[in-house]
């Protein structure tokens, strides 16, 4: 079986929002927290990814919330904690787009 060639492969048509995206990501510490995330598959809080990046709280509290406006994490409070995770659905879109014309 020969793989896909680029024109038969679904692209996901560029947006404003993937724009926002990847400009989230040209920030050295968001890009950590951003792959911190991803590698733990699973909802983290603040206080865990700030201990594993050492960031100040004030920081990573502003860093978090470009994350979330541009679409790439979610969060959910419960109590005093908030939990952030990916968003899956931006995320393969990011990737879909970036390798639509490998």
């Amino acid at each position: 079986m020969k793989p896909a060639t680029p024109a038969a492969r679904s692209p996901v048509p560029a947006s404003s929002a993937h724009v926002e995206a990847l400009k989230a990501l040209s920030h050295l510490t968001r890009l950590q927290i951003f792959f911190f995330l991803v590698r733990a598959r699973r909802e983290a809080p603040a206080g865990e990814i700030q201990e594993a990046l050492k960031v100040p709280a004030p920081t990573l509290s502003h860093h978090l919330d470009k994350l979330r406006r541009a679409g790439l994490i979610q969060s959910r409070k419960e109590e005093r904690f908030v939990y952030y995770s990916v968003r899956r659905e931006m995320v393969s879109d990011l990737v879909r787009l970036l390798t639509a014309c490998c």
